[in-house]
């Protein structure tokens, strides 16, 4: 999924490219999924989860799920530091959104692993609904929002807004061709856009929880 998310960064980061295709996108969603996999044992993730997860101990469901997409952030952000000299602007542009989808999808995988291993164990424990709802609640604003983000482009894309239902990021560009501007986070959409998370996870949690409760 991390690969398949890299893809469509870097097929939308390249006008050129998304008008002539990347061949078999399955093939590129492997080739992808290694480079991020590749990455990130290169800069410790691997090492730092295991190490985690054989001293963290706690019987919330959900600490070890937000310990590992915060390591995810933490040592993507370490990756784009070590690598910004031989970076484009365009591709140090696409840090944030890879973290952020990133953070979703890690917490929605390890969320899943935690209950399925649940499952197998025999572990009479049962998920926390309202977790459930956030995670899954994440994911389709993760869908919607990388849709958002493939929307076809009509003339210059520089400087072009990013979010549903908020806008939360604008796109950096140059302006007179040559001066370089960074995107900026626009911090009242995002807390918008989590505000709506939160609205519609509760609810969802709320009637998984009372479901639970009449089976």
């Amino acid at each position: 999924m991390l690969g398949a998310l890299l893809e469509v960064l870097l097929i939308r980061s390249n006008d050129a490219a998304s008008r002539s295709g990347h061949g078999n996108p399955a093939a590129q969603v492997w080739v992808f999924g290694v480079v991020v996999a590749v990455m990130l044992f290169v800069h410790g993730y691997y090492i730092t989860t295991a190490i985690f997860g054989v001293l963290w101990r706690s019987k919330r469901p959900w600490s070890y799920p937000a310990i590992l997409a915060a390591l995810f952030a933490l040592h993507t952000h370490i990756t784009f530091l070590h690598g910004k000299p031989d970076f484009t602007r365009e591709a140090r542009a696409m840090e944030f959104p890879l973290v952020v989808g990133g953070v979703v999808i890690v917490l929605m995988c390890s969320s899943a692993g935690n209950e399925i291993l649940r499952h197998w164990t025999g572990d009479g424990r049962r998920s926390n609904p309202y977790l459930s709802a956030s995670v899954l609640t994440l994911f389709g604003f993760l869908l919607l929002n990388i849709a958002n983000y493939l929307r076809p482009i009509d003339g210059n894309f520089s400087f072009r807004p990013y979010g549903l239902p908020f806008t939360f990021y604008r796109e950096g560009g140059y302006v007179q061709e040559w001066v370089w501007r960074s995107g900026v986070v626009v911090w009242k959409g995002l807390i918008a856009d989590l505000v709506v998370v939160g609205a519609i996870a509760a609810p969802t949690g709320k009637a998984a929880q009372r479901l639970r409760v009449i089976r």
